[in-house]
């Protein structure tokens, strides 16, 4: 309680006198309670410098004193905290690292109470923050399930994710969503088969065991690229070269259409072997020779966006093209003698095929057209040769029972016979020997020379 003091004012002589009072109060000094440093977590930029509340310190400082009787305030150093100068704003940004702020506690009733001194004091603290660069997808193809669902190696995306930051120091984790990421909980393992088909999203938190709080997210999707979806082939069957020996070139590339059904994102290799088809090693080239017939060569085809690839096989046949024989011409007498005739060329056909059965045999007017089976001569029906006097035909034979274009070619000639023109003679005469019985010997090969004119 405050305590009333009576003071008496007086004359030297003690005659004259006054008396006043005045009360005498103590003001409790304050107290500094200890405080642990102001530790906070760096920006990504990581330059050792954040901007701090000052003011969280506060109510720790002042402990069980109430804040409505004392003011605290904080200073670069000891001095200014005695003096009571250069008070920081609560809002402050360090300038060094670790950097000591010095606390004083000033009491509202009497701003000349207060305490300082060298140890009431705290460090302001900038951890560095774990970074997390953002790696690209990771993406791997589908299996030949085709079902969206693939293992991915998560760990190999660490390397990139941390940066350059030490990995005996950072930890990664992957996670299935944010929230998992942000407490830390329920990651995954690193080799991770994905739950959604074809595309799903991983959250990755990297941290420093010693600063947990000071974490970073990143993310990134698992992508499962679909196979190329690929048609089983027919057998390729070519016609043999001319020595019947099931051995010929051929060209690959024409069943490429077949088998991507015309997919520009696919490209096409054959190899002899599924394990060079696998590796990508050895590729035939598109004019190949097989090495025997009803060979089975391997098919790659890849998507040339994502690098998925899946093979097939394909059946190389040699067919051996139809046995023909070149015919007889066909003549015909021309009456008129113009050089045209007509003409019923399945006359030929016999001759042509040797009897064999179950052979076709097409006319044409040009080789070209009779090697590619086109503008066959209407047979139904006779033929009027088109060039004076004769003319070569191309006959095309194949069977068809065999798949492919495989025809011989050979020749049928037409030839128009002019026929010869009778004139009527003059009489031969002859005289009668010296019997006169009306009978004579004649020449009559005085007459050929006057016929044939």
């Amino acid at each position: 309680s405050p305590q009333i003091i009576w003071a008496r004012i007086a004359e030297v002589s003690q005659t004259c006198f006054s008396i006043t009072s005045f009360s005498l109060s103590t003001v409790l000094a304050p107290t500094i309670n200890p405080v642990a440093d102001l530790e906070i977590c760096d920006d990504i930029t990581n330059d050792g410098f954040a901007n701090f509340d000052l003011s969280a310190q506060t109510l720790d400082i002042l402990g069980a004193q109430s804040p409505t009787d004392f003011t605290v305030t904080y200073h670069l150093n000891f001095a200014d905290a005695d003096s009571g100068d250069n008070a920081l704003p609560l809002d402050y940004t360090n300038t060094v690292d670790s950097q000591p702020i010095f606390v004083r506690v000033t009491s509202l009733g009497d701003t000349n109470c207060y305490s300082a001194s060298t140890s009431a004091m705290f460090n302001l603290m900038v951890n560095n923050r774990a970074l997390a660069t953002p790696p690209n997808d990771l993406e791997v193809c589908d299996d030949v399930s085709n079902d969206g669902l693939a293992t991915f190696d998560l760990n190999s995306q660490k390397g990139v994710i941390l940066g350059g930051q030490d990995p005996m120091v950072y930890e990664v984790s992957f996670h299935t969503s944010q929230d998992d990421a942000n407490n830390n909980a329920d990651a995954l393992p690193e080799s991770y088969t994905n739950n959604a088909v074809n595309l799903e999203t991983v959250y990755v938190r990297v941290e420093d065991p010693l600063f947990p709080s000071c974490y970073s997210t990143t993310t990134f999707d698992l992508i499962v690229n679909p196979l190329p979806q690929l048609v089983a082939p027919s057998a390729l069957e070519v016609c043999d070269d001319g020595t019947p020996d099931g051995l010929t070139e051929m060209d690959l590339s024409l069943k490429n259409t077949e088998i991507t059904g015309n997919n520009p994102a696919y490209s096409v290799s054959y190899y002899e072997t599924l394990a060079e088809a696998e590796t990508e090693t050895n590729p035939l080239p598109t004019l190949y020779t097989n090495t025997s017939n009803g060979q089975i060569i391997f098919v790659r085809v890849e998507n040339i966006n994502t690098g998925c690839y899946d093979t097939t096989n394909l059946e190389l046949v040699v067919e051996q093209a139809p046995i023909a024989f070149t015919p007889q011409p066909l003549r015909y007498c021309d009456p008129d003698n113009d050089g045209f005739g007509v003409f019923t060329l399945t006359d030929a056909d016999n001759e042509i095929t040797g009897g064999a059965s179950g052979l076709e045999v097409t006319y044409h007017e040009t080789e070209i057209n009779a090697e590619n089976g086109v503008d066959a001569i209407d047979t139904t029906v006779s033929y009027n040769n088109i060039v004076q006097n004769g003319q070569i035909l191309f006959a095309r034979i194949e069977s068809p029972t065999i798949a492919t274009d495989c025809a011989t070619i050979v020749v049928l000639e037409l030839i128009v016979e002019p026929t010869p023109q009778l004139i009527a003679p003059t009489a031969l005469e002859a005289c009668d020997d010296i019997s006169a019985d009306g009978f004579a010997t004649f020449d009559l090969t005085t007459k050929a020379s006057e016929l044939l004119n």
